[in-house]
């Protein structure tokens, strides 16, 4: 990555190859870090404490290869081992590596009109009408997951057990597909990544499962 060759990279498992395969080569040479987002908030915090332990002051680079929301957590964790040491002479620096395809400024059209961004601020990752996950990084600022808020979770909680409500949320549930890979429904087979995920983290190792099935895909009968 050009211009960022001092830079901590660190990708989340479901990023677009490239990113995933730059932090992977990162890691290698402990410049980076591939994982779920607790790995990545970790290894962050994991650089500043190593810093904080040297006498003198620096400025640390992350690339951010998930979600923009995250920043949230990674500011609170820095800003709190700041703190801790009462220290204020380490800058941490978090990029967002986005196409310039696939960002939002103020000058741009939407549909209902200029883009509305937050004051101050004019540009922001993402493409402008929400297309969500693409190539081109739209993946930092991911509208999807801003549909998961707290008020929306109660929302649908409530209306469970109530057969009014049931019968509102009926119009939503998912469509059931009745394709099989290898016996499986396509929901088991999607769930199997994510429960290999959940493993490494829990675990910082490969499940056996995972490794079997690696092992077993390239073996000569």
């Amino acid at each position: 990555m050009q211009g960022y060759n001092d830079a901590y990279l660190t990708a989340h498992f479901e990023v677009p190859g490239e990113m995933f395969t730059l932090a992977m080569e990162a890691k290698a040479r402990d410049m980076g870090v591939v994982g779920s987002t607790s790995n990545i908030l970790d290894f962050i915090a994991g650089k500043v404490s190593a810093a904080l332990q040297q006498p003198y002051g620096d400025r640390l680079r992350f690339v951010l290869g998930t979600e923009a929301g995250m920043i949230t957590s990674i500011v609170r964790k820095v800003q709190g081992l700041l703190r801790s040491v009462g220290r204020d002479d380490l800058e941490v620096e978090i990029v967002f590596p986005v196409n310039p395809s696939a960002i939002t400024t103020s000058q741009q059209q939407v549909s209902a009109g200029p883009a509305e961004l937050p004051t101050g601020i004019t540009v922001v990752p993402g493409p402008a009408s929400g297309e969500g996950c693409s190539l081109e990084g739209g993946c930092a600022s991911c509208p999807y997951m801003k549909m998961n808020t707290l008020t929306a979770l109660m929302t649908v909680a409530q209306r469970i057990g109530d057969p009014a409500g049931e019968a509102m949320l009926e119009g939503f549930k998912p469509r059931a597909y009745a394709d099989r890979i290898d016996g499986k429904t396509l929901a088991q087979v999607g769930c199997i990544p994510i429960l290999h995920m959940r493993h490494f983290t829990q675990h910082k190792m490969f499940s056996s499962g995972l490794v079997e099935d690696i092992r077993g895909r390239h073996r000569v009968e």
